[in-house]
């Protein structure tokens, strides 16, 4: 097989544990319109991954479209701005295969259902905006994952065919957008916020090690 010549990368729960920043954030919003609820870290983790807008429907148990729904998911969107990372970080690893991507010259993009203005503070504040020829959410104008529209065009603006290129991801989401766009490679991050979808199981790499994906450039 081949050697890719560039990576996407899902964010929250890939490149960053941002779980404890999404607990804050969420219970800053909800605390904002006046609810009582408040999650826990166990409770916040089942929610993560599809989005804010996913994430405030479940939280209140109510449709998508529902204003309550809405206001949630705004709130949430503008408290994150303000507070993009004041518990998060980059997972074991990441900075590693960051700096050795870079060195390397191989190309690297970002596609997150994270709110735009959400993930422009976070990986800022991060500093993993120097890493990325470009980073995608929702609120730009794509379709969320597991449509392939993000991923097709990071690929476009890293100048590779989806077919070179391996996505990494930590959830159901991450992984059908790669096999839906034509992935190279789809990697899995064990260290995230859900399993592996069983049905994948064979079908993706498993990342015990985040440094483990270098062995795909290395191999």
């Amino acid at each position: 097989m081949t050697k890719p010549k560039a990576f996407i990368f899902d964010l929250d729960g890939t490149l960053v544990d941002a779980l404890p920043d999404i607990q804050a954030n969420a219970n800053r919003a909800l605390e904002s319109l006046g609810y009582e609820l408040r999650l826990s870290l166990e409770e916040t983790q089942p929610h993560v991954g599809g989005g804010a807008h996913k994430l405030a429907s479940n939280v209140l148990g109510l449709p998508m479209e529902h204003e309550e729904t809405m206001a949630l998911y705004h709130a949430f969107a503008d408290i994150y701005e303000q507070h993009p990372a004041d518990f998060g970080k980059p997972f074991p690893g990441v900075m590693t295969v960051l700096d050795t991507l870079k060195d390397k010259g191989i190309p690297v993009s970002c596609v997150t259902a994270k709110p735009a203005k959400a993930r422009v503070k976070v990986l800022d504040a991060l500093g993993l905006t120097p890493y990325l020829t470009l980073a995608l959410s929702p609120e730009d104008g794509f379709a969320k994952k597991p449509a392939p529209d993000m991923l097709w065009q990071c690929c476009k603006a890293m100048g590779v065919d989806a077919s070179e290129t391996v996505m990494v991801g930590d959830t159901r989401f991450d992984v059908e957008a790669g096999f839906n766009a034509g992935c190279h490679t789809v990697a899995f991050a064990e260290h995230g916020y859900q399993d592996v979808p069983p049905e994948y199981a064979d079908r993706v790499v498993l990342l015990a090690e985040f440094t483990d994906l270098l062995k795909l450039i290395d191999g």
